[in-house]
């Protein structure tokens, strides 16, 4: 049996349901080789399983989901094998978690003013101690019986466009690339489905973009041949995840099928040695 990776995994230290050492198992018993933790915007998740994962039969890639805003639009970038001790590095991921609170402070207070009211302590409990992000305030609402799901949450309220919607703070894409790629890492464009333009998509490629996620849910068939033919153009690498966080109806059916050969992981680390 050929041996496969997932590396776009989450484990509750940022938005995902699973710790790091539950992760893990489900991960060896689906037979997967190797998987990246990408939590968002924090590397606290890849840490703990670093730990830990010696006890497992698995390889443990070093990743995280950086948040990225500029000219309105948010996209989200992969890091993959940089230096988690890298200055820069760690200097973001705090004042993005810093940011994630004041953030969740103005999703709350908009909340507040439409009549969906609840305390914020209660949005602490549900995140308990990982970086807020919506996915939490969506599961506090399904508590309190506002919304039916989270799936609800987002389309009425909390997803861009929303009436309580907040934008993250501004962080190009460009600048996560030099960051990642100064760290030592590999940047690759995360699940770009229909919201990333042909523009835009070509800028990222100049300024620096190493691959591109191809294999994911969110990809229809068609969106995956397009991407596998810009990857091959451009000589980008071509990666692919569940996005697992084990909160949603359909990530215990994604666990284990979204998956890229082990000779992507090979790839990600040569890109990573050479930088």
């Amino acid at each position: 049996m050929d041996k496969v990776v997932d590396l776009h995994t989450h484990t509750n230290f940022s938005d995902g349901m699973l710790s790091p050492e539950e992760l893990l198992k489900k991960a060896v018993g689906l037979g997967i080789s190797a998987i990246a933790i990408t939590d968002h915007d924090t590397v606290d998740g890849y840490k703990a399983a670093k730990e830990i994962v010696g006890d497992f039969p698995i390889e443990l890639v070093t990743g995280c989901e950086f948040s990225c805003y500029e000219n309105g639009k948010e996209y989200h970038l992969l890091g993959y094998e940089f230096d988690i001790e890298n200055s820069f590095i760690k200097t973001h991921v705090q004042h993005y978690h810093k940011f994630r609170f004041i953030r969740a402070k103005q999703i709350h207070s908009k909340l507040n003013k439409l009549g969906i009211e609840f305390s914020f302590d209660t949005i602490m409990e549900k995140a308990n101690g990982a970086a807020i992000a919506r996915p939490h305030i969506a599961a506090v609402m399904v508590d309190k019986e506002y919304v039916k799901d989270m799936r609800e949450a987002f389309n009425l309220y909390l997803g861009e466009g929303r009436p309580a919607y907040h934008p993250k703070a501004n962080f190009p894409v460009g600048s996560a690339i030099e960051m990642i790629n100064n760290a030592g890492g590999v940047a690759v464009l995360a699940h770009p489905a229909d919201f990333v333009t042909q523009k835009d998509l070509y800028k990222m490629i100049q300024s620096g973009l190493d691959g591109i996620e191809v294999n994911h849910p969110m990809h229809s068939a068609t969106q995956k041949k397009y991407y596998h033919s810009i990857a091959g153009q451009y000589w980008l690498l071509e990666t692919g995840g569940s996005d697992f966080h084990g909160s949603r109806v359909y990530d215990e059916d994604n666990f284990g099928k979204f998956t890229v050969p082990y000779s992507v992981l090979e790839s990600i680390r040569y890109h990573s040695f050479v930088k």
